[in-house]
C-alpha cells in the first residue's frame, strides 16, 4: 500500500468515527430531553391550581355579581351585564389558583395571574385536569405568571359584608399596629424598570 493511500483512508476512518460519535451524542441528548421530569399535574390541582374550561366574561370581583353572571342566560352577550357586575374574561386553558369554595353557591374564588382582585366565578367552568390553551401550551404556575407566588395567599376582595374580612395590616390598620413598619411599607420605593 502507497503511504499516500493509508493516510486517506485513516483520516476516512476519522471522519466516519467523528460522526459515529456525533450521531450517538445527539441520541443521547434527545433521549435526556424526552425523559426529562414532566409537570406533576394531579399535585397541581391537589396544591388548588385550576384550568379554565369556558371562554367569555364569568369572572368577578364581586359575590354576588358572580351569581348574577351565573344566573344570567346571555352573561356573554350582554354588555350592560357585563358592564354592571365588572365582569372579567376567562380563557380556556387559563390557570387559575382556587382560594374558597361556596359549594351552595356553586362559586369559587379564584386568583389569577395578571388581574390584580381576586374573581369569583361558577365552579363548573374550573377543571382540575389540565387543559391546553389556545396556543396548545398547558399553563403551569411557573408559565402563567403564578409561579412567584409560592402559596399563594388570599388577598381582600371586595365584597362588601360578605364573610369575613380578610387581615391586611395595610388596608386596615389596627390601633395597635407598629406606624413605622407600615410607614416603611409604603414608602419604599418600587423597582423602576431596567432600559434593555
Amino acid at each position: 500500500m502507497i503511504p499516500e493511500e493509508r493516510s486517506n483512508s485513516v483520516g476516512a476512518a476519522q471522519k466516519g468515527l467523528a460522526a459515529k460519535f456525533l450521531a450517538l451524542f445527539c441520541l443521547l441528548t434527545a433521549a435526556t430531553v424526552t425523559t426529562a421530569p414532566a409537570t406533576d399535574f394531579k399535585a397541581l390541582a391537589e396544591q388548588g391550581y385550576r384550568w379554565v374550561r369556558v371562554n367569555g366574561p364569568y369572572a368577578t370581583p364581586n359575590k354576588n355579581d358572580a351569581a348574577k353572571l351565573a344566573g344570567a342566560k346571555s352573561a356573554s352577550t350582554d354588555v350592560e351585564l357585563q358592564d354592571k357586575t365588572h365582569a372579567y374574561f376567562l380563557l380556556p386553558g387559563m390557570l387559575v389558583f382556587v382560594l374558597e369554595n361556596d359549594s351552595a353557591a356553586g362559586l369559587s374564588r379564584v386568583r389569577a395571574s395578571g388581574i390584580v382582585v381576586d374573581l369569583w366565578t361558577e365552579t363548573k367552568y374550573l377543571s382540575s385536569e389540565p387543559l391546553k390553551d389556545s396556543y396548545g401550551v398547558t399553563e403551569t404556575p411557573d408559565s402563567s405568571g403564578l409561579g412567584h407566588l409560592g402559596s399563594p395567599t388570599p388577598s381582600p376582595s371586595p365584597n362588601a359584608g360578605q364573610g369575613t374580612p380578610l387581615e391586611n395590616p395595610l388596608m386596615n390598620p389596627s390601633p395597635n399596629a407598629d406606624r413605622s413598619l407600615l410607614e416603611n411599607q409604603l414608602m419604599s420605593p418600587s423597582p423602576s424598570p431596567t432600559a434593555h
